[in-house]
């Protein structure tokens, strides 16, 4: 991108992605992954999980200072569709500008941008559509009813996550404070997890995720443990909180335990490939070796350019002799990771599996028998 490399960013916790994909996808795009905000940021995204925090005291965002005006700003969507990994916005004639939009909303125009920080309003170059003027009318409604907008952002991620848009929703504060939804005259919780009481702290689920991710990184994998089940009662929906926990878990050994929260993971998302990998991993330690390969397979399936996915399938189908299989994904894995530490050792499977189907249409006794890989 214009100004020097990519630098990226991430305020907030994105909703679906591990950080060592996410870290992976910007190394690809020639970017660099930023643990913490800095001058040398030139691209900060939003994470939908920072709705509370940031916008309490809002509008603007309460954004980290470290980070230079000049960066660029995107939102959660945003990120995932410059990296690849979400899909493009739909088709819709945009014209209005942000003053329209907010003139004809009747919405202040500073909270026009805080909106699509968190992917509320989806601009394109600066315009809006129909959508997005009907989600602005419904949080002025709220607004004027006396709900804070942080507590309006927080219910439309969560209807996002939901799979439904505030465009398409009327929301209404309970009289216990609870945002929810208007339902044929009556009132819905938006997924049941709008509030939820700790015992100890009340803490937002963003806070619990930093406690539980700062645990597992100094080694305190019993409190990581805590935190990322208490994270995971907060969310229901992101495949990453289970994911981590089921890492946490097969850390102590408790490998029975990390798979079935392996399991939430892709029950929670049947294209997460990483929990699908760390499925087959724990089936291959356990001498189940066709259950490992059904799961490394939808691994691949899942995301046919997930190299570490790729690698472990080929090398199983390898190790089981089974070259036809596992030639073609030696093949697309060095297409993928052709200047990768494991390259090397691709290139030299790949060979063993060619000498291996070299022997079986050879003549009997016309040639020697490759000698089993060492994988």
């Amino acid at each position: 991108m214009a100004g020097g490399p990519l630098s990226l960013y991430v305020f907030g916790r994105l909703h679906g992605v591990t950080r060592l994909r996410l870290a992976g996808l910007v190394a690809k795009a020639g970017g660099h992954l930023m643990r913490r905000p800095s001058s040398r940021v030139n691209l900060m995204a939003v994470g939908h999980g920072t709705a509370l925090a940031a916008l309490a005291d809002g509008p603007p965002v309460a954004l980290p200072q470290a980070v230079p005006p000049t960066a660029r700003l995107v939102s959660e969507l945003g990120l995932k569709r410059l990296l690849g990994v979400a899909g493009p916005l739909p088709e819709e004639h945009r014209a209005l500008s942000a003053t329209d939009l907010a003139r004809s909303a009747r919405l202040d125009l500073e909270v026009v941008p805080c909106l699509s920080l968190y992917d509320v309003l989806e601009p394109v170059d600066g315009c809006y559509g129909y959508r997005d003027l009907l989600a602005a009318r419904e949080v002025a409604r709220l607004l004027r009813s006396g709900v804070g907008l942080d507590a309006i952002v927080e219910a439309a991620v969560i209807l996002r996550h939901a799979g439904r848009r505030l465009s398409e929703t009327r929301l209404s504060e309970a009289p216990w404070g609870e945002i929810v939804q208007e339902l044929a005259g009556r009132l819905g919780r938006l997924d049941g997890q709008l509030t939820l009481p700790l015992d100890e702290h009340c803490l937002s689920l963003d806070e619990v995720f930093h406690l539980a991710e700062q645990s597992e990184l100094e080694g305190d994998l019993a409190t990581a443990e805590r935190w990322y089940r208490v994270a995971m009662r907060m969310d229901r929906k992101d495949p990453v909180l289970p994911f981590n926990l089921g890492n946490v878990l097969d850390g102590q050994g408790r490998y029975r335990e990390a798979s079935l929260t392996y399991q939430e993971a892709i029950a929670r998302d049947p294209t997460f490939a990483e929990g699908w990998l760390n499925l087959g991993v724990l089936s291959e330690n356990g001498g189940r070796i066709e259950e490992a390969l059904t799961y490394y397979g939808r691994s691949v399936e899942a995301r046919p350019d997930y190299a570490d996915a790729v690698f472990a399938l080929a090398r199983l189908l390898t190790a089981e002799e089974r070259n036809e299989a596992a030639l073609p994904l030696w093949e697309r894995y060095l297409r993928l990771e052709l200047a990768s530490e494991n390259a090397a050792r691709a290139r030299r499977l790949a060979a063993l599996c060619r000498l291996g189907l070299s022997a079986t249409q050879t003549p009997p006794g016309a040639g020697v028998r490759p000698p089993s890989p060492h994988l």
